[in-house]
């Protein structure tokens, strides 16, 4: 009887499995849904440049590619073919063109034009040239596209507040101040390349300034010395035009001179007394001698 209910259980158990996956079978269908068809881009040609082109370089054939570039990306002023570039004449380069970097009308010159800063200068604004050397220029590290503040030292003894403070020491009349802040240096020397970024001293350095800015150094270039202040980058803070004066250190050079004075004759103050001497005549015969003693030594004695 155990078998045969073993057997019955068995035969159960399969029968029962086999009818609940038949049941629990389902069809199955794949389904491809088409995705998005893909945008159609145009390509155009545009020409780039070979080669790293430099201010003042004459643009050649040579020196240009023809690459292809999606027609809906354009830049603004760039050139489809070499031959629609150099088709109304010669170029000049104005601003510094990398190698496969596209070659933008802004960058060059008009047709069989030249270099000049006159290309470079915004609408209104004017290139003023400052004398500099090592110290003024700060040490060769301003480079084209830096933001720099000019300032003017000079003799301004005919302030009433400067006058107030020098108190007639001399040298203490000489004031510094700001004439133009946030110009942008244009070139270093002769060279007009926005790129150079190692440091180079040279005797003068050209900005952008404004008409009245411009007005400002030519006087201020007559009557003091110019130097330049470099500009963090990005820096945007007005630094004002107030003078800097001897005052601004804690007082005038005539206090500063009374003050150390005053120090060396308290110090003299201070030294121990040293021993006094008086001079004693001694007469030997017919023959005087004289002779320099401690004081302490002669009391009772004729000098």
């Amino acid at each position: 009887m155990i078998g045969i209910a073993a057997v019955f259980g068995a035969v159960s158990i399969f029968a029962a499995d086999f009818w609940l996956k038949s049941e629990a079978q389902v069809q199955t269908r794949t389904i491809e849904i088409a995705g998005p068809a893909a945008p159609k881009v145009e390509f155009k040609t545009i020409v780039v440049a070979s080669q790293p082109l430099r201010y003042g370089m004459p643009l050649d054939r040579a020196q240009l590619a023809e690459i292809p570039w999606p027609q809906d990306a354009l830049p603004q002023g760039a050139f489809t073919t070499i031959d629609a570039l150099m088709a109304a004449g010669g170029r000049v380069v104005l601003s510094p063109i990398e190698a496969n970097e596209p070659v933008l009308l802004a960058k060059l010159s008009g047709p069989n034009g030249r270099a000049s800063l006159s290309n470079l200068l915004e609408p209104g604004m004017r290139a003023v040239t400052i004398k500099t050397d090592e110290i003024a220029g700060v040490g060769g590290f301003i480079t084209p596209g830096d933001r720099v503040d000019i300032v003017l030292t000079r003799d301004a003894g005919e302030i009433d507040e400067v006058k107030k403070n020098a108190q007639g020491a001399a040298g203490s009349t000489i004031a510094t101040e700001i004439v133009v802040e946030n110009a942008k240096v244009l070139s270093v020397g002769q060279g007009a390349d926005e790129r150079k970024t190692e440091p180079q001293v040279v005797n003068s350095v050209t900005i952008e300034v404004t008409v009245e800015g411009a007005g400002k150094i030519a006087l201020a270039r007559n009557i003091g010395t110019l130097s330049l202040q470099l500009r963090a980058a990005g820096e945007d803070i007005a630094s004002g035009d107030g003078l800097t004066t001897i005052s601004s250190f804690g007082g005038s050079v005539t206090e500063a001179v009374a003050d150390a004075a005053n120090t060396v004759v308290d110090a003299i103050a201070r030294e121990p007394e040293g021993p006094k001497f008086k001079t004693v005549i001694v007469t030997r015969g017919l023959e005087p001698k004289s002779y320099q003693v401690p004081a302490r030594d002669v009391a009772g004695t004729k000098e």
